[in-house]
């Protein structure tokens, strides 16, 4: 297994599928983490652009179409993706 450094903006683009795989837990984020990642994304606005590093995202190859989008297993990280996926599409929405 390798480690490399990903931007989110690579996780949303499009080019990528994510799965969650059946043995993942259910989302169980309460507000409590929420008011967290909103208050790190507010500290981030406020101040000059810096990077951010919101934890280990780990992933694994999946069966793909040969012509279609790659498809990874998310096997570390799905409580934070699925989480910055929802707050990216309320953005999207309103």
């Amino acid at each position: 297994m390798k480690a490399t450094e990903t931007k989110l903006q690579r996780l949303i683009e499009g080019t990528n599928q994510y799965l969650v795989p059946l043995f993942q837990r259910p989302y169980t984020w309460t507000s409590k983490e929420w008011d967290q990642l909103w208050t790190d994304i507010a500290e981030l606005m406020e101040g000059p652009v810096v990077e951010h590093f919101i934890g280990p995202i780990v992933t694994a190859p999946a069966r793909s179409v040969p012509e279609g989008v790659a498809k990874y297993l998310l096997i570390d990280g799905q409580q934070r993706i699925t989480t910055l996926f929802v707050l990216l599409a309320a953005m999207r929405d309103h």
